[in-house]
């Protein structure tokens, strides 16, 4: 699915409790943890945090400014979308007890806007067809629209 950039890029809006937090490399453990439930609960699986970690922090699209870390209001990480400078959004899970609240959307908008101040023309990112959490729905919100 593809997000142009031309237009306007909303402004995210966080849910109260929650806001954007900095990445920061001793997360990264809760990180993996979501991912990996968010991937165990849409069919998928995240490799064990070691090789997952060497291969985050080695890969050449890897950049800090583009992880978006959501967490709630005692510091715990509610929601990540993880991006690679390729204007590609590589990963985007919330945590099931803080979702329908406006966290993935407003991560979106995040990384959207990101995006666009770097000159980006579009945002990309792939997501199954038979997703079962609604992946979809929330990307056409954001105004991502499929491509061929």
């Amino acid at each position: 699915m593809r997000r142009e950039l031309a237009g306007p890029v909303p402004a995210p809006v966080w849910p109260a409790g929650y806001g954007l937090a900095p990445f920061a490399i001793a997360d990264l453990p809760a990180h993996h943890a979501l991912l990996a439930l968010g991937y165990s609960l849409g069919g998928g699986r995240v490799p064990p945090f070691e090789d997952w970690r060497a291969a985050l922090l080695a890969d050449s699209g890897f950049d800090p400014a583009l992880v978006f870390v959501a967490k709630d209001a005692r510091g715990a990480v509610a929601a990540i979308c993880l991006c690679w400078s390729s204007a590609f959004i590589k990963d985007l899970v919330v945590h099931p007890s803080a979702r329908r609240l406006g966290l993935g959307e407003a991560l979106l908008r995040q990384a959207f806007l990101a995006f666009a101040a770097r000159g980006a023309h579009a945002v990309d990112l792939k997501v199954e067809i038979d997703n079962p959490t609604g992946a979809r729905r929330l990307y056409e919100r954001a105004g991502m629209k499929e491509v061929a």
